[in-house]
């Protein structure tokens, strides 16, 4: 017995029409997911073998092998883009004189927010090199020790835009 009111109709559940919506349905997963996981695999990427050493960013002072000749003589310089300028602090003798510190900092500029990677290259009087990277936050520094006498300090920097620039090659005196 079915209670209704007059003239209501009484409607069915239509099996039929409950297969195709869980067809089209089931249909609509399945193609997601295949879009999801093409996504993530467009990449040519590098070896994803986990056994192969990758290469890990070191702390301190490295000496740099150099094939050429180490000259103490600045070199050209160029200018960044107009708004984006970065300013650097090197001091000679800071925070010690006593072990003969060579400072080296990042202090920022109008261009601090486009600056992606900085590379710091000391070679000192007694012909070392040594590279270095320096974190684009402003306030970020490397001490160089033992750096007594004349020391080349070459700066480059690396932009948002694609572009680098050796923006200082200059002679520090450390007393």
């Amino acid at each position: 017995m079915v209670c209704r009111e007059r003239g209501e109709r009484v409607k069915y559940i239509d099996v039929h029409e409950c297969f195709m919506n869980f067809r089209l349905l089931s249909a609509l997963i399945v193609l997601l997911l295949a879009f999801s996981l093409s996504a993530a695999c467009t990449g040519t990427g590098g070896d994803a073998d986990p056994t192969t050493p990758r290469a890990t960013a070191t702390i301190g002072e490295t000496p740099a092998a150099t094939a050429t000749p180490v000259s103490l003589t600045p070199g050209p310089t160029q200018t960044a883009p107009p708004g984006k300028e970065v300013e650097f602090q090197l001091t000679g003798g800071y925070p010690s004189r006593v072990t003969n510190d060579l400072y080296i900092a990042f202090s920022g500029g109008k261009g601090q927010d486009y600056v992606t990677k900085i590379d710091v290259r000391v070679t000192k009087s007694t012909g070392e090199v040594i590279t270095d990277t320096l974190q684009p936050i402003r306030g970020d520094d490397i001490i160089i020790q033992n750096a007594k006498g004349e020391n080349r300090v070459e700066i480059s920097v690396s932009l948002v835009t694609g572009g680098t620039y050796k923006v200082k090659d200059q002679i520090v005196v450390v007393p």
